[in-house]
């Protein structure tokens, strides 16, 4: 059992290395949270954290423990006035803390991009270099429109491509990071990638728009965007197609040099998971249980193949709990003419992202087993509630909760590459 050191010792990087570890993996969503242990923290970490240069030690730390990365990473870019505002006024036992006076610049001591980069099987760790927005303004100050034009011409030849860039968007991100590791079809390990796992697979599409602008991007700025970046410009074009306002993207991620098949499943939610895990996985990647929800709320523009949901329809046992009326439609009237059918999440306006998707979970017209479970979970249940009654506050959560989930495990700096093409190495 760990003991409160002794506070003179409190600054040596055993300390910090010891608290950090203490506190940081107390919590579940992986993000600090001083009312856990209120007078350790305070004395201990949380001055660190607030200081304009954060120590090399308490940098090892973060990167140690993916959890940490996208939460600390907010904090650290975003620090500025007020953080040293508030530090300055802190005591440390009584006696003001000294703050540094470097202008609050990157630490110096840089993590190399052995331990940063995704193809020696480690987690990405904080970044070298930060995303930020206007990043091509001067290298390819065209990349956005292009993009933009682009999704624009597919989407009118195809509507249901918002929704499938949206996915393709989060099930990149959330298996090892914001890459574009899900576009490769081969890798030089020649094992099976992200793209051919079970549960991407023929339910994962939109590769097609990605390559189109890639050869544009290509022909007028080479080697400069990113397919990362190109994917995070068009899950939010795609977002816009369906009625989200425009909103800015930071860019500056870069391309992973690995795909695994074998990582999709454990990193990704799957149809039939109960609430707990769900929560768990999204808590994996320092998303909140409110973060959860509002980014479920994305099904109301997507649709799910027969094949995925035909059992919960007809199974006595999962099928308890829908809503009569619905449960005789999906059996009778509308339900699997054939095996690859794909059926609408939400029925009554599903190319348009609105809070009307959470009305019909509440009332027990969940297309997905897990999200009816995500329904009945207390906490969830709390926030669709909220949400069902207030589009314009879940469009606004649902921004910020997008631009966070662009940048979970980013590669930035001189990790990763730029390919050439979108789907292989260079």
């Amino acid at each position: 059992m760990l003991h409160s050191p002794d506070p003179k010792k409190a600054r040596s990087e055993q300390h910090i290395l010891i608290w950090g570890h203490l506190i940081f993996n107390g919590s579940a969503a992986g993000s600090f949270q001083p009312h856990l242990i209120p007078d350790i923290f305070s004395a201990n970490l949380h001055p660190f954290l607030l200081m304009p240069e954060i120590p090399p030690s308490l940098i090892r730390i973060i990167c140690s423990y993916p959890l940490m990365v996208s939460s600390f990473r907010s904090l650290y870019l975003k620090r500025g006035e007020i953080a040293r505002s508030q530090y300055q006024n802190m005591t440390y036992h009584g006696q003001e803390p000294t703050v540094p006076k470097d202008g609050g610049q990157e630490p110096e001591e840089p993590i190399s991009e052995h331990d940063l980069g995704k193809d020696g099987g480690q987690e990405p760790q904080i970044a070298q270099g930060a995303l930020r927005e206007g990043f091509y303004a001067q290298s390819c100050p065209q990349a956005e429109n292009v993009v933009n034009q682009i999704m624009n011409k597919h989407f009118r030849r195809d509507p249901t491509l918002a929704a499938a860039i949206v996915r393709l968007f989060f099930h990149d991100c959330f298996v090892t990071g914001c890459d574009a590791s899900i576009l490769l079809d081969t890798t030089p390990t020649g094992e099976d990638v992200e793209k051919k796992a079970p549960h991407n697979g023929e339910f994962v599409r939109g590769y097609e728009a990605i390559d189109d602008i890639k050869t544009q991007l290509e022909a007028e700025c080479p080697g400069v965007v990113s397919c990362a970046d190109i994917l995070a410009f068009a899950n939010r074009d795609s977002l816009v197609l369906a009625a989200v306002p425009h909103y800015n993207v930071a860019a500056g991620r870069r391309d992973g040099l690995a795909s695994l098949a074998k990582n999709v499943d454990q990193n990704l939610p799957l149809p039939g998971n109960s609430a707990q895990e769900i929560i768990q996985i999204f808590e994996k990647k320092g998303m909140t249980i409110e973060e959860m929800v509002v980014l479920s709320g994305a099904h109301s523009i997507g649709a799910a193949h027969c094949t995925v949901v035909a059992d919960r329809f007809h199974d006595p046992e999962k099928s308890k709990e829908i809503d009569r009326g619905y449960l005789f439609r999906m059996q009778t009237v509308t339900f699997c003419r054939n095996q690859t059918q794909d059926i609408a999440f939400d029925p009554y306006s599903h190319h348009k992202m609105d809070s009307r998707f959470y009305k019909e979970l509440l009332n027990n017209r969940a297309l997905l087993e897990s999200d009816h479970n995500l329904a009945k979970e207390p906490h969830a249940h709390k926030f669709m509630e909220q949400y069902a009654v207030d589009q314009e506050g879940w469009i606004a959560k649902f921004t910020s909760a997008i631009i966070k989930l662009g940048e979970i495990e980013v590669l930035t700096g001189n990790q990763g590459q730029i390919r050439k093409q979108c789907r292989a190495v260079n």
